[in-house]
């Protein structure tokens, strides 16, 4: 009976170190920013503009595969040809599956990561009387990389994003640097 209750304390003991280590190391919460380029039709109606995202970065213990979570707005102004004023506002999140690609460098850490969501796309043009907004899903992959070390390291990434609206879809190339906070890998 005594080796019994020796092996479940060990156990339970094991258990709470392994479920405290996890916490540690698995979430993490990131802030940037950068550019907006479009593509495909909407480069021929807007310009580039820039926009601003928060992430939430969730790892899976002894895996190089993680979930992550981003809130992105970006605006663009539109070209002289389409408007001389206005914009287009897309704010959505994305939920993806990323994969960290094993490097042997410790301070630099290679990701590709796709993932869908939805988008609202709000278009506006008071010299030609628009003012249109619409929710549909989006699709996104792209890749980056983190860079150093402890509980604040930087990243700088680019993606292909897709918002699935009518006629053709709205595609953009966010490409965004900015920095995560939390501890672990």
């Amino acid at each position: 009976m005594n080796r019994f209750l020796q092996s479940v304390i060990a156990a339970a003991v094991v258990s709470v170190a392994s479920v405290a280590t996890v916490a540690a190391q698995g979430v993490h919460f990131g802030v940037g920013g950068g550019l907006t380029a479009p593509i495909s039709d909407f480069k021929n109606q807007d310009k580039t503009g820039w926009h601003g995202l928060v992430r939430l970065d969730l790892s899976i213990p002894l895996s190089p595969v993680g979930v992550r979570v981003d809130g992105i707005y970006s605006q663009t102004s539109h070209q002289a040809t389409y408007s001389s004023d206005g914009n287009t506002k897309l704010i959505g999140g994305l939920a993806s599956i990323v994969w960290k690609i094993p490097v042997p460098a410790p301070m630099v850490k290679p990701y590709v990561l796709a993932g869908g969501g939805f988008f609202n796309a709000k278009i506006t043009a008071p010299s030609v009387s628009v003012d249109t907004s619409v929710s549909k899903f989006a699709y996104a992959f792209g890749g980056g990389v983190n860079v150093g070390a402890g509980p604040a390291h930087f990243f700088v990434e680019g993606r292909y994003v897709s918002i699935q609206t009518s006629g053709t879809a709205t595609k953009f190339i966010p490409v965004t640097v900015g920095v995560m906070f939390g501890a672990g890998k």
